[in-house]
This record gives structure tokens, sequence and C-alpha cells, in this order.
């Protein structure tokens, strides 16, 4: 696919995922290599449904003193969706995102399941005041979505008027991406940060390529692994600043081959 010049010149953004391991690693020892896992990445995001809520509202601060360069995306994942805050307790989730904006740092973006966009106008209303934006995702742990299908996301996300928009689907043959990057490519640009990449082994070059059809966020793993096919964030980082390089989907899968 064609790319423009201004999606050519678009800032690639890769996010690292801050765990209690990695946080308390970094805290630690301050030339660990997990800081520089942090530091090598663009944004962080911070997995409060990973840690105890009492520390939620100090989060923020503790990893920007870590990472002060690194913007800051907060999810509260429930279960269904691939994190570990129960699904049933969804109802309590507002009044802890009201803790975490009432402390004196707070994430750049906040991330928010498209299966609960009911909660959409609660968590905007508290992000707004301290110019947090929000992106709605969707995990598909068993395969990609249609087109209509992505259509419709897309649509569901500009309907609320978020800024960004995040798709992890699993991929479950060598071609399956191809319906990201069609989704990537068509529109990205009706939002500031946008992901569209496969899961699982099939999917793993699709964390890079994406970035070359259209989307420009995409994550990686520091120390362990949060989803099926993750890649760590410096061989992500390696892909990525050399991205201009490669002329294919399977040139980045060859890339990939030699670290595992």
């Amino acid at each position: 696919m064609q790319r423009d010049d201004a999606s050519k010149a678009q800032k690639k953004n890769l996010v690292g995922l801050v765990s209690p391991q990695v946080l308390s690693a970094a805290e630690a020892d301050p030339i660990s290599p997990v800081v520089m896992d942090l530091q090598a990445c663009d944004m962080l995001e911070i997995r409060y449904d990973w840690f105890e809520k009492g520390i939620w509202p100090e989060l923020s601060t503790r990893v920007r003193k870590l990472a002060p360069e690194s913007a800051q995306i907060g999810t509260v994942r429930l279960a269904r969706d691939g994190g570990t805050f129960p699904d049933d307790s969804a109802v309590e989730r507002p009044a802890l995102w009201q803790s975490i904006f009432a402390a004196p740092d707070v994430p750049e973006w906040m991330d928010l399941e498209r299966d609960c966009l009911h909660d959409y106008g609660a968590l905007a209303e508290l992000a707004k005041p301290r110019g947090t934006r929000i992106i709605v995702s969707e995990h598909n742990f068993v395969r990609i979505p249609t087109l209509l299908e992505l259509k419709k996301f897309a649509q569901d996300a500009q309907r609320v008027k978020a800024a960004g928009l995040k798709i992890a689907a699993m991929s479950n043959g060598p071609t399956d991406c191809q319906r990201l990057y069609q989704f990537a490519s068509k529109n990205a640009k009706n939002f500031e940060m946008f992901a569209a990449f496969g899961m699982g082994k099939t999917g793993m070059p699709s964390r890079i390529w994406s970035l070359h059809e259209g989307a420009n966020l995409t994550y990686g793993s520091i120390e362990a692994c949060a989803a099926p096919g993750q890649i760590d964030v410096l061989t992500m980082k390696k892909a990525i600043d050399a991205l201009d390089n490669f002329a294919s989907e399977n040139d980045i899968a060859a890339f990939l081959n030699k670290f595992e």
C-alpha cells in the first residue's frame, strides 16, 4: 500500500508495559537493564490492574521519575480483555479512575475497552480537566475481525470522539493481518493514536509492519510477555528504527527470527 508524505513522517510510538516487577526492579537499581527498557519506550502503559488498588494514585509519579520523557497510558484491563481486573467488578472502575485523576501526576492517556463505552462519559469527565485523552481498545483472542466489524469499531470510537483506537486480535494464518493493514490505511488518519496488529506467532511481524501501513502505536514487553506473540521492547526498537529498510512483512519476519 502507498503512503503519503505525512504518513512517512509520522512518529512511531513504542509502548512498554509497566508491571509491579518492572517497577520494583527499576526503582531498586537505577542502572538496571529494566530502566534502559523503560527509557527506550516512547510511551509506557501503567497496568493498574496488576497493582494493589491502594497505590494507584502514586503510580504515575513513580513511573515519571524513572522515564520522564515517556508519555503514559493508564489501563485498568478487565479479565475478559486479557487483564486481571474482575469482570464482575467493572462497576467499581469509575471510583478508582477518580482516585487516579485526583493525584498530582496523571497519565496523558487512558485506555477503555470498547465493550465498556457506557462508561466513556464518566471517564471523559474525569480525564478532560487533566488533559488526558482516551484510547478505545478491543482485544480478540480468537480471530481477526472482518473488515465490516472493524469498520463498525472505528465508527463506535469516532461516535464517542475518542482520540485513540487500538485493536489487537489473534492471527491464525500468514495472511490474516492483511485486514488490519487495510483497516489502518483507511482509518488511522482519523485518530491521534492508532494501533492495529495481530497476536500470536503469525501476528508478530504485524506489530512492526502495521506502522508501515498507517498505525503509529505498537506495544512491546519489558521482561515477561503479557500477550501472545509480544516482542521485547529492545528488539521492537531495533526493528522500528530499521522500518524504512524493510520491503515487506516477510522481511520483518526474517529480522525477528534472528532474535529467537
